[in-house]
C-alpha cells in the first residue's frame, strides 16, 4: 500500500472534525444572534418609558414649589393680618375709651355711670380745641385705612390658601395617574430574563470554541450583557413608592387648603369683622389662627412633596442613563 493511501483516512478524518467544529461554532453563533435579536426587542424603549416619568416628575415639582410659594403667601398675608388687627383694636381704644363707642356698654350704664363717664366726654369732645379734633378725625381716618387693609389681607390669604388647593389637587392627579408604573416594570422583567439568556448563550458558544478576537460581534454581545444586565426592577418600585408619597401628601395639602379656605372666608365675612364683643373677637381670631395653621402646614407639605419629586428626576435621570447605555448597544 502507497503512503498516499496510508494517509488519507487521516485527512478524511481531519476534514471530518474541522467540519463538525466549524458547524458547531456556527450554530452557536447563529443561536446567540437569535437571542441578541430577541433582547433587542424587549430592551429597546425602555428609556423613553422613563423619560416620560421624568417629565412627568419636573411638571409636578413646577406645581408643588408654586403651591408652597402660594401657601407662604397665605401665611405672610394671615401674620400681617394678625397684625393690623391688633392695631386696629388699640387705635379703637383710643377712640372709643370708656366704652362710648359699644351701644350695649352704654345701654348697660346706670344714670350716675353715663353722667361720670360718657357726658364730661362728649362735654370734652365740644370744647376740645380745633387740632384736637383734627387728631382724632386722622385717627378715624387711619383706623378706616387698617380695617381696609386687614380685609385686603384676608381676601389675599384666601385666594392664595385657595391657589394651594388648586395645586395640590393637580399634584394628586398627576401623581395617582403614574404611581402605578407596571408596564415599566414588566418591560424591565422581560429585559432582565432576555439578557440572562443572552449571557447564557454567550458562555456557550466560548465553550464551543467561538473566538472573540476572531468574531468582534462577540464583543457587542458581551457589552449588551453588562450594560442592560445593570436595570434592575427595584429602582422602578423606588419610583413607585416615592409617587405614592407625592400622592398622600398632595392629598393632605388639598385637605389643609380647603379648611383654610373656607375658615379664612368665614373671618373675612362682615358679620364677624364687625362682632365687637369679646366672644365675637374671640371667635374672629380662633378663625384666623386656624387659617394661619392651614398655610403653614401647607408649606411642609409643600416642601415635602418638592423633595420626593425631586428625588424623582434625580433617579429617573440615573435609571435613564442606564437604560439609555443598553439601548446604545442594540
Amino acid at each position: 500500500m502507497s503512503i498516499y493511501k496510508r494517509i488519507l483516512p487521516c485527512f478524511i478524518a481531519l476534514s471530518c472534525i474541522h467540519n463538525a467544529y466549524a458547524d458547531d461554532t456556527g450554530m452557536a453563533l447563529a443561536d446567540l444572534y437569535s437571542v441578541y435579536e430577541t433582547t433587542s426587542q424587549f430592551c429597546d424603549g425602555i428609556s423613553d418609558r422613563i423619560s416620560a416619568v421624568s417629565g412627568i416628575s419636573k411638571i409636578n415639582t413646577g406645581i408643588t414649589a408654586t403651591g408652597t410659594v402660594a401657601a407662604g403667601g397665605a401665611l405672610y398675608a394671615g401674620i400681617k393680618k394678625s397684625e393690623t388687627d391688633q392695631e386696629i383694636a388699640e387705635l379703637a381704644k383710643q377712640l372709643c375709651a370708656d366704652g362710648g363707642c359699644d351701644p350695649d356698654k352704654v345701654e348697660a350704664m346706670s344714670d350716675q355711670e353715663f353722667f361720670d363717664k360718657i357726658l364730661p366726654t362728649l362735654i370734652e369732645m365740644i370744647s376740645r380745641s380745633e387740632s384736637n379734633a383734627a387728631e382724632k378725625m386722622a385717627q378715624k381716618s387711619e383706623l378706616d385705612a387698617m380695617v381696609a387693609k386687614s380685609k385686603r389681607l384676608g381676601n389675599w390669604r384666601t385666594g392664595l390658601l385657595a391657589g394651594t388647593v388648586g395645586t395640590n389637587v393637580a399634584s394628586a392627579i398627576i401623581s395617582g395617574l403614574n404611581k402605578n408604573q407596571s408596564d415599566l416594570i414588566q418591560q424591565i422583567s422581560a429585559c432582565n430574563v432576555a439578557v440572562a439568556r443572552l449571557r447564557e448563550y454567550y458562555n456557550a458558544a466560548l465553550q464551543n470554541g467561538v473566538n472573540p478576537i476572531e468574531n468582534p460581534v462577540m464583543q457587542t454581545f458581551q457589552t449588551t450583557i453588562t450594560n442592560c444586565g445593570t436595570l434592575q426592577i427595584s429602582d422602578v418600585e423606588k419610583i413607585e413608592k416615592r409617587m405614592t408619597a407625592v400622592f398622600g401628601t398632595s392629598i393632605a395639602g388639598a385637605t389643609i387648603g380647603a379648611v383654610g379656605t373656607g375658615t379664612s372666608i368665614v373671618a373675612n365675612t362682615d358679620k364677624i369683622r364687625n362682632d365687637n364683643s369679646d366672644a365675637g373677637k374671640q371667635t374672629e381670631k380662633t378663625l384666623n389662627t386656624i387659617s394661619n395653621v392651614a398655610a403653614g402646614t401647607n408649606i411642609a407639605t409643600g416642601i415635602v412633596g418638592t423633595g420626593l419629586n425631586i428625588s424623582l428626576i434625580t433617579l429617573t435621570r440615573d435609571l435613564m442613563r442606564t437604560a439609555q447605555n443598553c439601548e446604545d448597544t442594540l
